[in-house]
């Protein structure tokens, strides 16, 4: 049998594995300078617009499980649309509301 490790390129390896770390450190910062600016944003938020944030992921998670259960099966579109509605409104209170104060 041959040894098959004798012919693998270790510096080529090597350089591969340092061009993929690049690319994780990028998205690591990417991922960080977005939950800094939405932490920012969510600091403007009011009572109501903390309301509407539970209003959301409630209405995500029934939706979900209603896609399972027969129970909520009738309910799914009311759901999907309590979920849909939350999450514009949270969208544009996000990016687009510019009401700094």
């Amino acid at each position: 049998m041959k040894n098959y490790l004798e012919n693998i390129d270790r510096e080529a390896l090597r350089a591969r594995a340092e061009q993929m770390l690049g690319y994780a450190d990028d998205a690591r910062k990417q991922a960080g300078r977005w939950t800094d600016y939405a932490v920012t944003k969510a600091r403007g938020f009011s009572l109501f617009d903390f309301a509407i944030f539970e209003a959301c992921l409630l209405s995500l998670g029934l939706w979900l499980g209603s896609c399972f259960s027969k129970f909520f099966k009738k309910f799914r579109s009311v759901l999907f649309v309590a979920f849909a509605a939350s999450w514009l409104y949270l969208f544009w209170r996000v990016f687009f509301d510019c009401d700094d104060e």
